[in-house]
């Protein structure tokens, strides 16, 4: 995992979770957040992730996230990606 990264993660009552995103975001970092996710999404209407925190993101990390989050936005929950990295990673 870059040493940097980390998830700063906010629930709401109304079934609803933000996570904003830190630091530099490669192919481990896309596993923690994957698994994060994988914990919390269940009980959630929806999730919205913020990259505004991020300062790099490495193209494996996307290679092991994009995969994984399009899984998931068409199972489970309604998930938002915003801040200035969110076009990469909507590209699912």
């Amino acid at each position: 995992m870059a040493s940097n990264f980390r998830v700063s993660r906010k629930e709401s009552r109304n079934r609803s979770m933000a996570l904003k995103l830190f630091g530099d975001f490669d192919g481990s970092s896309a596993c923690e957040l994957i698994n994060i996710l994988d914990q919390a999404i269940l009980g959630q209407r929806k999730v919205a992730i913020d990259t505004d925190g991020l300062r790099t993101i490495h193209a494996f990390g996307l290679d092991v996230f994009l995969p994984r989050i399009a899984r998931m936005r068409n199972i489970w929950t309604e998930i938002e990606v915003t801040g200035r990295f969110s076009q990469i990673f909507n590209e699912t």
